[in-house]
């Protein structure tokens, strides 16, 4: 009997791994998301949300007791800004007859009396004060600017203060002045506490590449009473931590730090009183800090519920219901949970048009270079590929390595859908997918970011290489079937890899990536300290070398597997200079190049028929070089607005 019940499951296992997959059109993965802004109402019992697809003025929302039913306010001209008031209501700048701050409460729609105005901005709303807001406002009265208290159902008015140059301004419970944060004279930002009398500058901080993410040092939270404000800094140490500062003396205590990475500002739970319950870091999956032991535990319970997959969105006013998502690399599905009653309700996806389909698998790993750094990875894989979950496939996988662009804008890519849908396209084509992670990039301290520095064809590359060695090893990829693709930094990485190390990969695809890095540094878009101090000077004989050294055209001749190159004309970082020439020595050198260019793309494709397009063709050519599947070309070449220079022979339907 035992021998039986083996056999039959070992023919369950073939049968998985030897059925064909349904093939997802590829056009439903670059259909726009739908719902955005999605929001916890105060008091926690629905959930608001805009969508796309219905007229502009319309707010949306489920009730979390009947998830099924959907709902909207009607606002009657185009939404601004919008907050949900306290405690059940939506607070609302409408461009109707002019800029007006209007109240839903129900279906009740009220318009709030306020001097003629330019534009206006909701800063603050607090349960403590259910009935007010903060809004900074621009008059069509240069005298009446300034930030204000507003009284929404009686209309009054009070100014706390004139107009301020702040970025961010951060208030207590009481919708008081506490903190805000400002760019300074050292091409970074500064923030400050705010005492009642006067603005005291505390933390300063130089520019830094995290900048390009919106900068992970920042005000989380202010207590409840004013006195405190808890923020991520970094100032004297290598990764950014959590810490509290006092308002009136500046004093600055040590809450929460990561060895591996970044306390992140985005995303913290915080709790009634205005202090931090959780912080978290991206290590691939979450790393998250608890500072509340029933909040952790409310947590684990509903992370088991979810598979391990559970991501914090919002809490509720008094912080007994929370507004989870599922992350697990695929669209986010959300919740609705009830932590006294320990009850999750599943209340909807936002990007439903993949429902039907079985998606891939994904997990984390950690890679050790050959200099002894660790690297966090994703790998996706196709459905039915890893019968028990440990994220190694039951047989070897034709496998991609993706580099992302940057470089300096790493943690952006682990639960990001413009990246994640092309790794789900990937996986469903019976491809095992690797989201990669390198030094050079961000969000795992100062130290890793200096790592890249002169080191694009050196350290970042072998840090690639190491990753695909450590992918054979494990189990993952199968030999000679291993690829290489990214946009931008990680396009130029895909030529690198192919130049730098012509044994490795069976092929690579870049995307509007730079092929001659001296040229490259010489533009308007690079022609900076930044620049010059992170990449190579192209000003000294030295920086020159290693440019040169480093750039895929010069190693043309090294190149032994085929490569598929494509860009956008109006691209204002990489101009297409670099890829045509790149392309033009590579067809020269007779080596197989795959080359075409969208006349009205940019950097980043926008339009959904670049993608789909953009992927009729690079799926064709991964099969021949990788073996997975591929969807029929179809009418999809006709949906993007492309030219192919060289390389048509070898696309389906040219």
């Amino acid at each position: 009997m035992r021998q039986l019940l083996l056999l039959f499951l070992l023919l369950k296992v073939l049968q998985t791994l030897s059925a064909q997959p349904t093939l997802i059109p590829r056009e439903l993965f670059f259909q726009q998301k739908d719902l955005y802004n999605i929001r916890l109402s105060p008091d926690g019992e629905r959930v608001y949300y805009q969508r796309r697809s219905v007229q502009e003025g319309r707010l949306l929302y489920v009730e979390s007791r009947r998830p099924g039913r959907e709902l909207y306010l009607d606002f009657g001209g185009a939404l601004l800004d919008w907050q949900p008031a306290h405690p059940a209501g939506v607070l609302a700048v409408v461009q109707k007859q002019g800029k007006q701050l209007i109240l839903a409460n129900g279906q009740q729609l009220q318009a709030i009396p306020i001097f003629p105005l330019q534009q206006i901005h909701i800063e603050a709303l607090s349960p403590k004060r259910p009935n007010e807001l903060v809004a900074a406002i621009t008059a069509e009265n240069d005298s009446l600017n300034g930030i204000y208290r507003i009284n929404f159902h009686n209309g009054s008015l009070e100014k706390i203060s004139g107009p301020l140059d702040f970025q961010k301004l951060f208030f207590d419970q009481q919708l008081r002045l506490c903190a805000g944060r400002l760019q300074n004279d050292i091409s970074g930002y500064s923030i400050y506490r705010y005492d009642g009398r006067q603005w005291l500058e505390t933390l300063r901080y130089p520019f830094e590449e995290s900048q390009f993410l919106g900068g992970f040092q920042d005000v989380l939270s202010v207590s409840a009473d004013g006195r405190t404000f808890y923020a991520t800094d970094n100032l004297n140490r290598d990764k950014t931590a959590l810490i509290a500062v006092d308002v009136a003396s500046g004093r600055q205590e040590l809450l929460v730090a990561d060895n591996k990475a970044d306390i992140l500002p985005f995303g913290p739970m915080i709790g009634p009183d205005g202090r931090p319950q959780m912080v978290f870091s991206l290590f691939a999956d979450a790393r998250r800090h608890f500072l509340d032991a029933r909040a952790q535990a409310d947590f684990a319970y509903a992370n088991r519920l979810l598979q391990g997959q559970a991501g914090f969105a919002e809490s509720s006013a008094n912080g007994r219901i929370w507004l989870l998502r599922r992350l697990n690399g695929g669209p986010m599905t959300y919740y609705h949970f009830d932590r006294d009653n320990r009850k999750l309700t599943k209340l909807f996806s936002d990007f439903p048009a993949l429902a039907a389909y079985p998606l891939a698998t994904r997990k984390a790993f950690s890679v050790i270079t050959r200099d002894g750094y660790e690297l966090p990875v994703h790998v996706y894989l196709p459905p039915g590929a890893d019968m028990d979950g440990d994220g190694i496939p039951e047989k070897n996988l034709p496998t991609i390595l993706y580099v992302h662009g940057g470089p300096w804008v790493g943690v952006n890519h682990w639960n990001n859908w413009f990246h994640t849908r092309n790794f789900q396209l990937l996986a469903n084509r019976g491809y095992a997918v690797i989201n990669t992670e390198f030094r050079g990039s961000t969000g795992l301290g100062k130290h890793f970011t200096n790592l890249g520095d002169l080191q694009w064809g050196a350290g970042m590359l072998n840090d690639q290489l190491d990753i695909a060695e450590w992918a054979l090893k494990t189990g993952i990829a199968a030999e000679k079937k291993l690829g290489i693709w990214g946009w931008s930094f990680g396009g130029y990485t895909a030529a690198a890899a192919l130049a730098f190390a012509p044994e490795q990969f069976a092929c690579g695809i870049a995307m509007y990536g730079p092929a001659d890095l001296d040229s490259f540094s010489r533009i308007p878009f690079t022609d900076s300290p930044i620049w010059r101090n992170r990449v190579g000077n192209p000003y000294t004989p030295e920086g020159t070398a290693l440019l040169q050294k480093q750039s895929p055209i010069n190693s043309v001749n090294q190149i032994q597997s085929p490569i598929l190159l494509t860009t956008g004309s109006k691209d204002g970082r990489v101009p297409q200079q670099q890829v045509d020439a790149f392309a033009t020595a590579l067809h020269n050198a007779q080596k197989e190049v795959v080359y075409f260019y969208y006349p009205n793309e940019v950097h980043d494709f926008s339009e959904a028929g670049s993608w789909v397009s953009f992927w009729a063709i690079a799926e064709q050519f991964l099969h021949q070089h990788l073996g997975g599947n591929y969807q029929a070309v179809g009418e999809d070449l006709k949906k993007g607005n492309f030219k192919v220079v060289y390389g048509k022979e070898w696309i389906e339907g040219m």
